[in-house]
């Protein structure tokens, strides 16, 4: 969507735009799914922490959604997360 392009993945119509993509849903419970294996195995271990990496084509849009929606769904579960949009400053 053209008019959505000039913004970034944090603004709430473009947040809107991709969380309501056919896909996504289906993508994030797998997503949330395969770290909520992996996460408690770090945990065991003692492991300081893991990085998650997300990209899309441009890195402004679609992975600023996810990453975000990935830190709220940790932070709920107690977690302490840090969260960096590299490519979001980016023209």
């Amino acid at each position: 969507m053209d008019s959505l392009r000039p913004l970034p993945g944090s603004d709430p119509s473009v947040r809107n735009y991709v969380m309501t993509q056919r896909s996504y849903g289906e993508f994030m419970r797998r997503l949330r799914a395969l770290l909520d294996v992996t996460v408690p195995g770090y945990l065991a271990e003692g492991k300081a922490y893991l990085t998650v990496a997300v990209g899309c084509t441009g890195g402004r849009h679609r992975s600023v959604v996810v990453a975000t929606e990935l830190a709220e769904y940790f932070r709920k579960k107690g977690l302490p997360v840090s969260i960096e949009h590299r490519d979001l400053g980016r023209d």
